[in-house]
């Protein structure tokens, strides 16, 4: 297979679903964030050669159609594990960035025993308890403001959809992007980089919006950690605004001989602000090189 992305579509739990693949070897499955999609991971062929890479749009995301059902932590886990039957794959390593790695360790706790390893990037837990009574009343307001607009924001899909071009016009009028990207990235990236992160967050579903920000703070993903898992990487920037280091080694305190890596000069985004120094650890990790913890 060549190491150009191909873009492939299957019937999952949630309706279609679309994914690239591109490479050969031992398959590496790549879930994106919220407000994202599988192009953020175009880098990784360059930097994981011997990898069959599988970068998943996650339904309502990228290339993937909203879902009629809902979404939720479990429903988003099993269309990953749909994609890997389509491909008649049976066990995989798995990387997930931010949402991403919430549906990751979501999937590591469904089936253990198809994940051979898992990494977490981006992503961390409450680091006390006030913090987690914030997250936890958050993800209840998210609930029941995605089952409050339901029935709305169904209606407006069609709307929603041919709107997009317009959208997507305005939100790339200069210094929106810069302004957007900001808070995340700790450096200046190229404006064709900012133009795709543009172009995915307009196309993520509304609905699908509400409900994934939902997932995150989802209090299944703390007895996830705590259940036997694959060895697993913890990978995040530190200057990420979103996860901050000490929220990343909360979530290294309830997994079991977790590895953890900090990128320095580096925000919520390794794999685009930092695509060498993020592919390599990646790439070290699922060698089973376990030396350079931090």
């Amino acid at each position: 297979m060549s190491t150009s992305p191909t873009l492939w579509e299957i019937e999952s739990p949630l309706g279609a679903v679309s994914f690239r693949v591109s490479g050969q070897g031992r398959p590496l499955i790549l879930v994106h964030g919220w407000g994202g999609s599988s192009r953020y991971w175009l880098a990784a062929p360059a930097f994981l050669p011997n990898r069959r890479l599988i970068a998943i749009d996650l339904p309502g995301c990228g290339a993937s159609p909203a879902p009629n059902e809902p979404v939720t932590l479990e429903s988003y886990a099993r269309v990953v594990l749909a994609v890997a039957d389509a491909l008649d794959i049976d066990r995989f390593a798995l990387a997930g960035h931010s949402l991403g790695a919430a549906v990751a360790l979501a999937v590591a706790d469904l089936a253990c025993e198809r994940v051979e390893r898992l990494g977490l990037i981006s992503f961390g837990f409450s680091a006390n308890c006030y913090e987690e009574s914030l997250v936890t009343i958050a993800g209840a307001q998210w609930q029941v403001a995605a089952a409050y607009w339901r029935p709305w924001l169904i209606w407006w899909r069609p709307w929603w959809g041919v709107t997009q071009s317009w959208r997507q016009a305005w939100w790339m009028m200069p210094p929106t992007p810069e302004i957007l990207a900001a808070p995340m990235v700790r450096c200046s990236l190229d404006h064709s980089l900012l133009a795709q992160g543009i172009a995915d967050l307009v196309a993520m579903d509304l609905l699908v919006a509400i409900e994934a920000a939902a997932i995150m703070g989802h209090p299944k993903l703390k007895r996830a950690a705590q259940s036997q898992l694959p060895p697993v990487l913890l990978l995040s920037g530190q200057y990420d605004p979103v996860f901050p280091p000490v929220n990343v080694r909360a979530l290294h305190r309830c997994i079991a001989n977790a590895q953890l890596v900090i990128l320095p000069d580096c925000g919520h985004v390794p794999m685009v602000e930092e695509p060498s120094g993020c592919y390599q650890t990646i790439a070290r990790f699922l060698d089973g090189e376990n030396d350079y913890s931090s």
